[in-house]
Order: structure tokens, then sequence, then C-alpha cells
């Protein structure tokens, strides 16, 4: 599955939270409200969730990738876009 395009979007939160990303695999599919964070000098990305029901704290990721593999090649893209995004900022 090849990543075919990546867009990111910038946040007004304060936090661990540096933007958002969607993510179009083969021009086929779109996974929307990557979250891309930082925390104790790491960065990495949280997959879409949703609220288990009856539960107040548990969340379940909407979307995972299956493999190591992809999830670095995945992390990679989305911060690659999100370099960027960044110098097209300044």
């Amino acid at each position: 599955m090849n990543i075919t395009n990546v867009k990111i979007f910038k946040t007004s939160m304060k936090g661990p939270v540096l933007a958002y990303a969607n993510v179009i695999l083969d021009s086929k599919i779109i996974i929307r409200g990557i979250r891309l964070l930082q925390k104790d000098g790491r960065r990495f990305i949280s997959m879409p969730s949703r609220r288990l029901i009856n539960s107040n704290r548990k969340f379940r990721d909407v979307v995972n990738p299956l493999n190591r593999e992809f999830r670095k090649e995945l992390t990679d893209a989305i911060f690659e876009a999100y370099e960027e995004f960044l110098k097209l900022e300044e």
C-alpha cells in the first residue's frame, strides 16, 4: 500500500499535540485525524480513536497499521510532511 498524499493541519491546542494529518493511501482511501505528538522529547503519531460505549476512559483506535514496517513508513511520511509544512509557515 502506497502513501499517496499527506495533508497537515495545525492545531490551536497547547500541549503535546503538534498538528493533525490526513493520509491518502493508493489514491483510494483516506485516514483522517491522525495526531502528531511530542512528549518527553519523542515524536510519534496517534491513530484516530473513539470512546468505547459504557466506558469513561477507554478508547480504541479506529485504524491501525498491521506491522511495524508500515507504521514506521507512515510515521516518517507524516513527519516529513510536517517539516515541509513548518517551512511553508515561516
